[in-house]
């Protein structure tokens, strides 16, 4: 039974809540096997509702006008609720409710947002920052009753899940955008009291008063006119008119753009780097635009932007020295911005010390630029964030158990004649969420000497993971199966896969079996089902489920194993059922692997399934156990195995 979402947030608008809106919905139409989704769209302060008319934008329309009707209907019944706002418009709507919020500026939340947060079951949050500020802060209640004052906490469980914008916009040109200058520096921000834009013009033109370098300033629409375009240019000139004498530029871009300008935007040759000297960010999406697009950075160090502009320890932008002070009194909003909270005022003299050393010493900057686009890339991708999201809506299979709680994996792959997949295969294992922390992969090359084969794709892996991947060139092809065994007696994992060079799997496929296998110690394997594809090398989030077969493998029993092999491609398993019941029979060609699994079965192995879809399995018609070319062996090998376990089960075994 699918599970049904009832998603209330601003999901039109032209904002930073807008797009974390349309992230949440991404996400969960990712698994609309799991959940059916409806939405109420509402407006978010004064900003402008997005325009575009793509696939996205027809199918949330279409989910938009169906929950209208069952609402006028009073037939809509959902079992979640996913609010997308400020928490002190949290309320209790279905059984289960859940507050997913990104306005966590400052060094305190509202004592407001502390009551309705507790009516929550769950609160989501985008940044380390904004979890940190919300269950540190403490509020003084008093009671009814005694009079008495008593402290006052958030009790609702916070998750920290972050957010992303769409990757497959293309370029689009922006109508009248052509910077004087070659160098200039951006910042996608607006007027207000928090994006602290007027310094950031003032001291811009202070340093680069006579030099030959513009700002460009990219503002949004508000309230669907343009009026405010006039306001906006008026407080810039303002700030403008004491410099008269100054030869840097500064221009306003103003109004809502596509996501396919937005991307031109940052990638302009003339666009060198993003400037943002704001007082705080709940995530800071432009910021993150921009180092996914590879441009430098210049910020403070501190609030959310530090979850994707810091990795390891190591900064990847040029920070810029700050102080904590208390927030101005016009930033001040009753319900939302508390009093007694504080956020960052940037340093007058090292903001200007990183714009000059950016601009004289670029080429280091962007070197690190690069690194940082990489790990934006891998950290923040599409199929890693969707998965940690939709994981709050449905029940966790192994609850309480995290990465730290993982063994060392093995994964075992027998190379032979596999040039066309190599390249994808590498890429497919190495974005594996715990490959560097959790995996040893041992690859076995089967092909024969003096037969071409590309190592050198291999060999780049091995060199960027030297801690995880073992490659070994065999002297001969001894079959699938010994190739198999031999990469087994070579494991020091607890855990095992078979990595087969022609499937694919998504981002966060070991991670769940390992854990899985971690929560339930008696199960000594577990399996899933896959999407089936005849599209070679076709990768995880280019699979349309809704057009696609699946195998559908039925819940483990030895009577279903006889009726097929539940595990056929990927599964994982402790590594000691091979001390107890040998290994991979060679004989068996390309059944070995239902051989091995029904002498554990019937020896007492416990076998579970995962619910999730975590494979996709390629029908490669000159595959070994596909090929027509194999069809009198095979089965002859089929029924033997077949009528070897159903004499067992017959005999009660």
């Amino acid at each position: 039974m699918k599970k049904k979402i009832f998603v209330r947030a601003p999901v039109l608008s032209q904002s930073g809540y807008g797009e974390q809106s349309r992230f949440a919905l991404r996400a969960l139409r990712s698994r609309e096997d799991l959940f059916d989704i409806y939405v109420q769209p509402i407006n978010w302060g004064q900003t402008g509702w997005v325009w575009e008319n793509d696939e996205f934008r027809k199918w949330l329309d279409s989910r938009i006008v169906e929950t209208q009707i069952l609402i006028q209907q009073n037939s809509l019944q959902p079992d979640v609720s996913l609010q997308i706002t400020i928490p002190n418009e949290f309320e209790k709507l279905c059984p289960v409710n859940i507050g997913y919020t990104a306005g966590i500026e400052t060094t305190l939340v509202a004592p407001t947002w502390l009551q309705k947060g507790n009516d929550m079951d769950k609160i989501l949050v985008v940044s380390q920052h904004a979890k940190d500020t919300y269950v540190n802060t403490v509020a003084q209640a008093k009671n009814e009753q005694t009079g008495g004052i008593f402290p006052y906490k958030l009790e609702t469980p916070v998750e920290v899940v972050w957010e992303n914008t769409p990757t497959t916009s293309e370029s689009e040109s922006i109508p009248g955008f052509d910077p004087k200058y070659d160098f200039n520096f951006l910042c996608v921000s607006q007027m207000g009291p928090r994006k602290n834009l007027e310094k950031t013009i003032r001291w811009f033109v202070e340093e680069f008063i006579d030099q030959e370098v513009g700002l460009i300033l990219k503002s949004n629409l508000r309230s669907n006119c343009k009026i405010d375009k006039k306001h906006t240019e008026d407080a810039i000139k303002a700030v403008l008119g004491e410099y008269t004498d100054r030869k840097c530029s500064v221009s306003l871009l103003h109004g809502d753009l596509t996501n396919g300008q937005m991307k031109a935007l940052y990638e302009h040759d003339k666009v060198k780097a993003m400037i943002n000297i704001s007082h705080g960010e709940g995530f800071g999406l432009p910021m993150f635009e921009a180092a996914r697009s590879c441009l430098p950075i210049i910020t403070v160090g501190w609030s959310g932007q530090l979850d994707f502009l810091r990795h390891d320890g190591e900064d990847y932008f040029s920070s810029v020295k700050y102080e904590l002070g208390p927030v101005q009194k016009n930033a001040v909003w009753d319900g939302v911005i508390d009093r007694n909270s504080s956020w960052a005022y940037a340093d007058q003299g090292s903001y200007k010390m990183a714009l000059r050393t950016m601009y004289k010493k670029y080429d280091k900057f962007l070197q690190k630029a690069k690194s940082l686009q990489e790990i934006v890339d891998s950290k923040f991708s599409d199929e890693i964030l969707f998965s940690k999201f939709i994981s709050n809506f449905y029940e966790e299979e192994s609850p309480g158990v995290t990465i730290d709680d993982i063994p060392k994996i093995s994964l075992i792959t027998s190379v032979f004649k596999a040039d066309d997949y190599i390249e994808q295969l590498m890429e497919d294992v190495t974005r594996q969420t715990i490959f560097e922390e959790k995996c040893e992969w041992i690859i076995l090359n089967a092909n024969p000497p003096g037969e071409e084969f590309d190592e050198e794709v291999i060999l780049k892996y091995v060199e960027k993971y030297p801690n995880n991947i073992v490659y070994k060139r065999l002297e001969k092809d001894p079959g699938i199966y010994d190739t198999w065994n031999m990469g087994i007696k070579m494991a020091t994992g607890e855990f095992i896969t078979n990595v087969n060079c022609d499937d694919r799997r998504p981002a966060w496929a070991y991670e769940k079996q390992a854990k899985l296998l971690v929560a339930n110690p008696d199960v000594g394997l577990v399996y899933n089902d896959s999407y089936i594809t005849h599209e070679p090398n076709i990768m995880w989030e280019d699979v349309k489920p809704e057009e696609t077969q699946r195998y559908n493998f039925e819940q483990f029993s030895k009577e279903a194993m006889l009726r097929g092999n539940l595990p056929h491609n990927n599964p994982m398993w402790r590594k000691t059922i091979h001390d107890d019941f040998g290994y991979f029979n060679q004989y068996y060609k390309s059944a070995g692997d239902w051989d091995m699994w029904l002498r554990a079965a019937f020896g007492g192995v416990k076998f579970k399934k995962c619910q999730d879809v975590l494979g996709v399995y390629y029908f490669n018609p000159t595959g070994m156990s596909t090929n027509p070319e194999h069809d009198s062996w095979k089965k002859e090998h089929e029924r033997e195995i077949f009528q070897n376990y159903l004499n067992l089960l017959q005999q009660g075994a």
